[in-house]
């Protein structure tokens, strides 16, 4: 009967249908007002995209609305990390980043990597989409980044193969080019459940009144936002830091199963060409089989892996895995 099991890997972590994300461009610290708290208590973690340049200093550039506000420091952002919060790179300055893609990228992720002990993988546009440019991208690639964020009001889907342009839609009071947009609590959830997708709003810093219309919502459509992702969401979203979602898609995208010959119950794990940048190399695989799920035990590289039903005859569990992996099913 061992012939009847068929393993795959599921679309998102945790078997979830949709994905969301939050991210706050400029790392300020005025955050802990009102954004972190109403994270830490629905249970949400953020990302921030950090200007390397400018950690733990005054803003003053150009004639940026966030003038006067203080950027995160090394101690905020290594407690922020320790309420499960992602870090990205925002450039060195905050400027055109081909004017020295050197400082902007390469300088301005070492920098960020230093001051908080680990790897940083996603870069994330200042300013617009002109920071990137096909150009830009390649440089972000040659300096070690595996993942880019645009400023793009798109649902981000999951077949995607692109992840150097990872859309970002504007959870702005309101949003305009050619035409007004007012803030939307549900935006674009409903898409999400249907394409599987996920979602990467894009903020930076709300207060009680947004700094500025065109640049925020307020802390009270901040809320009102995260809860009904929380409600909309329930047990079918994953709420998710970005690094572990670009980690998952490399994942998902550079490995396959196979089964082994010789013991129809077992399964090996083959990973090709995965960047070595990815720090989770966790996957979620999905069991089907004729056996109730009471009757199944899973191991991984000997070790008894947790699992948890997903309706019918399907069973879920999340690992640890490598190239060479070795996936048992017993059956009782």
């Amino acid at each position: 009967m061992k012939d009847k099991l068929e393993l795959s890997i599921a679309l998102w972590k945790y078997a979830k249908e949709w994905v969301y994300s939050a991210s706050y461009d400029e790392a300020l610290s005025d955050l802990y007002r009102y954004v972190i708290p109403t994270h830490d208590r629905l249970g949400i973690p953020g990302h921030v995209e950090v200007v390397s340049g400018h950690i733990g200093i005054i803003r003053n550039i150009g004639a940026s609305s966030f003038n006067g506000m203080k950027h995160m420091d090394k101690d905020e952002l290594l407690d922020i990390m320790s309420r499960g919060w992602g870090v990205g790179c925002h450039s060195w300055s905050h400027g055109m980043v081909m004017e020295n893609p050197e400082r902007e990228l390469l300088q301005a992720k070492e920098e960020l990597e230093r001051v908080i002990g680990r790897r940083v993988t996603i870069y994330t546009s200042p300013g617009s989409n002109r920071n990137l440019t096909s150009e830009v991208i390649e440089k972000a690639k040659e300096y070690g980044y595996i993942a880019g964020m645009s400023i793009t009001d798109d649902l981000n889907y999951s077949d995607a193969e692109d992840l150097f342009w990872i859309n970002r839609p504007p959870l702005h009071e309101k949003f305009s080019d050619l035409y007004d947009s007012a803030f939307d609590p549900y935006k674009r959830i409903h898409q999400a459940k249907k394409y599987n997708g996920w979602i990467v709003d894009y903020l930076h810093c709300p207060l009680e009144k947004a700094v500025h219309d065109y640049k925020d919502c307020s802390a009270e459509h901040h809320k009102e936002r995260l809860e009904t992702i929380v409600e909309e969401g329930k047990y079918d979203c994953w709420f998710a830091n970005p690094d572990d979602v670009v980690d998952y898609r490399y994942m998902r995208k550079h490995t396959e199963i196979e089964k082994c010959p010789e013991n129809r119950g077992k399964f090996k794990i083959r990973i090709k060409g995965l960047p070595e940048q990815v720090m989770c190399r966790e996957l979620t695989f999905i069991l089907k089989s004729v056996y109730t799920p009471e009757a199944i035990t899973v191991t991984v590289d000997d070790k008894t892996a947790n699992t948890y039903p997903l309706g019918g005859a399907c069973l879920c569990f999340t690992v640890p895995v490598k190239d060479g992996s070795e996936i048992a099913i017993q059956t009782r």
